[in-house]
């Protein structure tokens, strides 16, 4: 059951992830399942998982996903709130900061900068990929897939989309 003030708190903190974003929404994902199911089990392991998945094979950006949540959340109106509140602060903030960034393209300071963001990003991606397969892997079968999918995607040439069509392939008729 969702509690009342739900939708507020959900925009609130969509509202504040959104501006840690650095590499996209996908960064933000750990604490927003930390968020909705560690904290206020809003929604399952499982759930996150397929709303990850549902946004990932849609067309369009990301940030659906948190649409999805919303909309479980509140209906249409959790989900128009929670795509404001991923889209309008960091919007905002790369559009100021966007021109702040040219303003001082010859500061000897943003090199620095750009070279400090770069492994907080990186870190960030790599811990929404372990939440991800952490809250979808709940045997060994489905934890190899994911591991070889994710090994074979990092070092070998082989287009990724064959590699998770693959591993759709094998997890469909292993699990069925």
């Amino acid at each position: 059951m969702i509690e009342e003030g739900a939708l507020g708190k959900m925009t609130a903190q969509f509202a504040l992830l959104t501006l840690i974003s650095f590499g996209g929404v996908n960064v933000v994902l750990p604490d927003a399942h930390r968020f909705l199911v560690d904290v206020h089990h809003w929604i399952t392991d499982q759930e996150f998982a397929d709303y990850f998945a549902i946004a990932q094979a849609a067309p369009g950006p990301n940030f659906m996903m948190f649409a999805l949540i919303g909309w479980k959340i509140d209906g249409v109106i959790g989900a128009i709130a929670a795509s404001l509140a991923i889209i309008l602060p960091a919007g905002g903030l790369a559009f100021i900061g966007g021109g702040l960034w040219h303003y001082f393209r010859e500061a000897p300071w943003r090199r620095a900068v750009q070279l400090g963001l770069a492994p907080i990003t990186i870190g960030l991606v790599f811990s929404s990929g372990y939440v991800l397969s952490s809250a979808a892997d709940h045997d060994w079968l489905t934890f190899g897939i994911t591991a070889i999918t994710a090994v074979v995607t990092l070092y070998s040439k082989i287009n990724p989309l064959w590699v998770f069509a693959g591993a759709a392939l094998i997890g469909t008729f292993a699990l069925s």
